[in-house]
């Protein structure tokens, strides 16, 4: 089965609250590795878990198992080896095919917490290899001070994090996108680091984006919630968690989730439903395939990233004009196929994507449905007479770049540079 692209949630809610009967609620919605209720050691029986599980198998999905008094910071208070036992108790009995892996922590602050999340993962993937510990960090990460992490810049740690002890995944969250103008471009900004970084350390990097409103941060409507997948996966994050699932009594300010206190599924729930699945099924599977080259936005650049010219990539000629865009090209690690993903970066403002095209070395080749359908681009006898492609807000399309066979010699591959 083809790898699909992450998606989960964050879930505070109690074992108690459900029945297995909710990993299909989960399923339904577009989610495909979920995070479970609250398991609390010693008072909840690990094997209820289980039919959360079977179910989950049955459904194709993934749940990281949310077990209080299993997170890093039992490792301090148990000791190594009273956490190991404890661990390898519990491991012991939810060890399924559906289990993804255990979450470990939220946001490290202090240089105890961050020597517990390395020696967590170590010890977690000495016994159960097949699973991924899931940890979440904190935005700004490269301005976290080297004493809180053994004297190394965040980069360095991550590279080593993974080298000695296999990790292979993090998670941070980011709001403020669906708060103002200064909220994007902050937005990005984190994005573009915590990517890179990741890269660098051959791990992955997930957003936790925002789907509960509170304080200052409005409802995402329809167009933002496909809008925070759509630009995470172009700018190369590997998955999305949703902060949240579940609206609670006990949090009045949060609200808006979709699914409220009383059980019932919001109009957000729909809206998240079309956008995770919409994604997954057209686009999901490419991108997990495929490792991202380069970025860039037209118009007004965000977060760092550079302007789009004619001079990214040999394809493009010129550019026309374009409305607010993210340009960004993958590479297929299966075949080595390079792909155009375009992405209209604006949440409110349908848009026009318009450059111009060397059309005597290079043809397009629209995607769809992750390759099970897909159709030669029609460019236009002229460049006066293309159109170029329309997007709603949020909305991405892909693009196979083809070498023409006459001219393959001469038609040359992009050389990245950033």
């Amino acid at each position: 089965m083809a790898e699909k692209f992450p998606i989960s949630i964050w879930n505070y809610n109690n074992l108690d609250d459900f029945t297995s009967d909710e990993v299909n609620v989960w399923a339904d919605c577009g989610l495909t590795v979920t995070m479970t209720p609250k398991i609390v050691y010693g008072k909840d029986d690990p094997k209820k878990i289980i039919p959360f599980l079977d179910v989950a198998e049955k459904r194709g999905i993934k749940l990281i198992a949310y077990v209080i008094g299993l997170e890093s910071e039992f490792i301090r208070e148990l000791g190594l080896d009273g956490y190991k036992a404890r661990f390898s108790e519990v491991y012991s009995i939810i060890k399924h095919p559906a289990l993804y892996g255990f979450f470990i922590g939220d946001e490290p602050s202090t240089k105890e917490a961050f020597e517990d999340s390395v020696n967590c993962v170590k010890f977690q993937k000495e016994t159960a290899p097949e699973l991924t510990p899931y940890l979440n960090l904190h935005t700004d990460m490269d301005a976290t001070e080297p004493e809180l992490l053994g004297g190394k810049t965040f980069r360095q740690w991550l590279k080593d994090f993974a080298k000695d002890t296999g990790f292979s995944l993090f998670s941070y969250g980011h709001y403020d996108q669906v708060w103002d103008e200064n909220g994007v471009d902050s937005y990005f900004r984190n994005l573009k680091a915590l990517v890179s970084a990741a890269n660098d350390a051959g791990v992955d990097c997930w957003n936790t984006q925002l789907s509960s409103a509170h304080y200052m941060f409005r409802i995402p409507n329809g167009y933002e919630t496909l809008w925070q997948i759509t630009t995470a996966a172009a700018c190369g994050s590997r998955g999305i968690n949703w902060f949240r699932f579940y609206d609670r009594s006990i949090g009045p300010n949060y609200h808006g989730s979709p699914i409220d206190e009383y059980g019932n599924k919001t109009p957000l729930y729909y809206d998240m439903l079309r956008a995770n699945r919409r994604f997954n099924d057209q686009y999901g599977e490419i991108i997990m395939r495929s490792k991202l080259k380069a970025t860039y936005f037209t118009r007004k650049t965000y977060g760092g990233y550079d302007l789009f010219t004619s001079l990214v990539h040999p394809i493009i000629k010129e550019v026309i004009s374009t409305e607010q865009a993210i340009v960004s090209f993958f590479e297929d690690k299966t075949d080595g196929s390079e792909y155009l993903c375009i992405v209209n970066a604006s949440m409110d403002k349908p848009g026009v994507f318009r450059p111009g095209f060397d059309r005597e070395k290079y043809s397009l080749t629209e995607i769809m449905l992750n390759g099970k359908e897909e159709a030669p681009y029609t460019l236009g006898e002229s460049l006066a007479h293309w159109d170029g492609q329309w997007l709603y807000p949020g909305q991405m399309n892909m693009f196979r770049i083809e070498h023409k066979a006459s001219t393959a010699e001469k038609a040359p591959r992009a050389i990245w540079s950033n």
